[in-house]
């Protein structure tokens, strides 16, 4: 019997398993295309599911920690060499004429900004380059800052955040870029905090503050709303969503106690001023006006009745309780937390099934960790006074530990109902 060697049919062999190989890529290719064409996915799940196919899970899991490395370095890099520019040009302050300072400010931000757009979109370093242009937006702030100084001009200013962030918001959509969003909207909320103190007679008003900051909340989650109705921004709605529902969760959740009430009351001030109302009406009307939008465009794409007003109108009531805050008509703290405490209750599972709805799991679990921290505060202020202490912490803790299997039981349902696995690091 002759042993037959399989030499002569390797090449074949190995040409066939090419060509197939070849075909199965591009036919994924195209339904990968196709389901970003279609909204099911972004263009960068679109990308991390190409790189994932070509090259196997240990490698992928492998690649996106060096990814995360890469951007950690880069960003702690340019972070560090813009502290040592602007350092260098605040000590010698002093001695530098007015327009030396402002064309050094200016030459130093365009050039970081140039380097940034070569690396990200001419070289193909995305990683490195947005690092650099992160770094930028954050000096374009002290920038403006230290422009304000050199000419003399009160660097104690909310309107100073204001121009930083119409100076980086634009540059987040240019560059497609969530961490510089992020920044935009937390530089947003600030200011516009900050500027409702500056309006009121008493600036450390908390409550009037406070009233400020459940409309601004309002009015990020509407925007974000808004970002999901066309097509190429809804890579942009995540920072407006996830930042909107965590500020207005977590101001509900310290305005259910009535001790907040009872020591804030005390710093209120007397009456509204002029200013300060302008500044909530127009918050407000920035809600109003995104709600109406979000409303007409499901009302012409036919969606269901709850579809339309379900989400609109939890907005609606947070935008009421912000002006319920400011406004104060009541003396006694009980209406207001017996409100607060039902509109928790309705932010928090609202959050949770508008998660599971639009499949976004960021939006499920900040639902999930406000469900436990309000359940856990409950327990210790029904508990704390019936109980021993200890006795009261071991079954808090029991309750915590049956809390938290059952979540990750759910998490895990939520996962596959979104159509991903969850991967386990190695050790």
């Amino acid at each position: 019997m002759t042993e037959q060697t399989p030499d002569s049919d390797s090449g074949p062999i190995t040409d066939r398993s090419d060509a197939q190989a070849s075909g199965r890529h591009r036919w994924l290719t195209g339904r990968i295309g196709q389901w970003r064409e279609s909204g099911l996915i972004t263009d960068e799940q679109s990308r991390a599911i190409l790189d994932f196919e070509s090259v196997g899970p240990p490698r992928f899991r492998l690649g996106l920690r060096f990814n995360r490395l890469i951007v950690v370095l880069s960003t702690l890099g340019a972070v560090l060499i813009g502290a040592g520019l602007i350092s260098f040009v605040a000590s010698n302050w002093d001695g530098i004429p007015a327009m030396a300072k402002l064309f050094l400010l200016l030459a130093g931000q365009i050039t970081t900004f140039w380097a940034a757009y070569q690396l990200q979109f001419v070289r193909g370093y995305p990683r490195v380059g947005g690092a650099i242009m992160f770094a930028g937006a954050a000096w374009f702030g002290a920038n403006v800052f230290l422009v304000a100084q050199s000419y003399h001009l009160a660097t104690d200013n909310p309107d100073l955040l204001i121009w930083w962030f119409l100076g980086i918001l634009p540059l987040a959509y240019i560059t497609r870029s969530k961490p510089i969003t992020v920044m935009a909207v937390g530089i947003f909320t600030v200011g516009i905090s900050w500027k409702a103190a500056s309006q009121t007679d008493d600036a450390d008003s908390a409550l009037l503050v406070i009233g400020t900051l459940i409309l601004t909340a309002a009015a990020i989650y509407a925007i974000g709303m808004l970002h999901l109705r066309r097509e190429n921004l809804k890579f942009y709605a995540g920072p407006y969503l996830i930042g909107g529902a965590l500020l207005a969760i977590g101001l509900t959740y310290l305005l259910t106690f009535d001790g907040v009430f009872n020591e804030l009351q005390s710093s209120r001030s007397p009456a509204l001023t002029g200013p300060y109302l302008a500044l909530a009406a127009i918050v407000s009307g920035i809600s109003i006006a995104a709600i109406v939008v979000n409303v007409w465009n499901s009302v012409r794409s036919g969606e269901k009745l709850v579809s339309r007003f379900a989400e609109p109108g939890v907005v609606a009531l947070v935008i009421g309780s912000g002006w319920l805050i400011a406004t104060m008509p009541f003396s006694s703290p009980g209406p207001y937390v017996i409100g607060f405490n039902l509109l928790l209750v309705l932010l928090i599972f609202g959050s949770i099934v508008l998660g599971i709805v639009n499949k976004r799991e960021a939006l499920v679990n900040v639902g999930i960790v406000f469900f436990v921290i309000d359940l856990s505060t409950r327990y210790i202020e029904l508990t704390v006074d019936m109980l021993d202490t200890s006795l009261a912490f071991i079954v808090g803790g029991l309750l915590l530990l049956g809390i938290g299997y059952a979540m990750e039981r759910g998490r895990r349902r939520l996962l596959r109902q979104f159509g991903m696995m969850e991967v386990t690091s190695d050790a």
